[in-house]
């Protein structure tokens, strides 16, 4: 569980809630999603997608490389590139200071690497047919690593696609 503490625990908050709202077990519901905030937007990562969110870790910075890429960090003996999502995406406004802001973390075939967001703020549980396959606006940095909405409680939580952003050639060569 240390590896995977944070989303752990935000399972249990969901089953717990599920509980009292007399839901059982999450039957009826589809797919979960990691809810998060960066640059003032609300987006939601599929579990599947997030293998683990940290508190900020302490980080080396490796030079000659996008300003995005703040550096490496040491988990658990591996190394974790942290990027700075905000700024990959040119996100502009208000920023939580650094040493609250979380990570999530990526972990998926090749790819381990650490999004910094400003606020992970739990699990949102959402049925099949609360899901349109409408794409977030075209002008938004986020359209790229979109994959449609869920419409629940009169609100959109537009999908955040790890796994795109993880293709993307800008992301993978952070070089200057």
């Amino acid at each position: 569980m240390a590896s995977r503490g944070f989303i752990e625990l935000l399972r249990l908050a969901d089953l717990a809630k599920a509980r009292k709202s007399g839901r059982q077990g999450g039957q009826e519901l589809d797919w979960r999603g990691v809810v998060f905030e960066v640059g003032g937007h609300r987006l939601i990562a599929p579990m599947g997608e997030i293998s683990e969110v940290l508190s900020m870790p302490e980080f080396t910075s490796v030079p000659m490389v996008q300003p995005w890429l703040l550096g490496i960090a040491n988990v658990r003996g591996r190394l974790l590139p942290l990027t700075d999502l905000a700024k990959f995406l040119q996100l502009s406004g208000r920023q939580t200071p650094i040493s609250q802001r979380k990570v999530m973390v990526i972990d998926q075939q090749a790819m381990f690497s650490g999004l910094l967001v400003d606020k992970v703020i739990g699990i949102e549980p959402f049925a099949k047919n609360q899901y349109r396959a409408e794409p977030i606006n075209i002008d938004s940095p986020f359209a790229p690593y979109n994959h449609g909405k869920f419409l629940k409680n009169k609100q959109e939580w537009f999908v955040f696609m790890p796994s795109l952003l993880a293709q993307n050639p800008r992301y993978i060569d952070a070089s200057l």
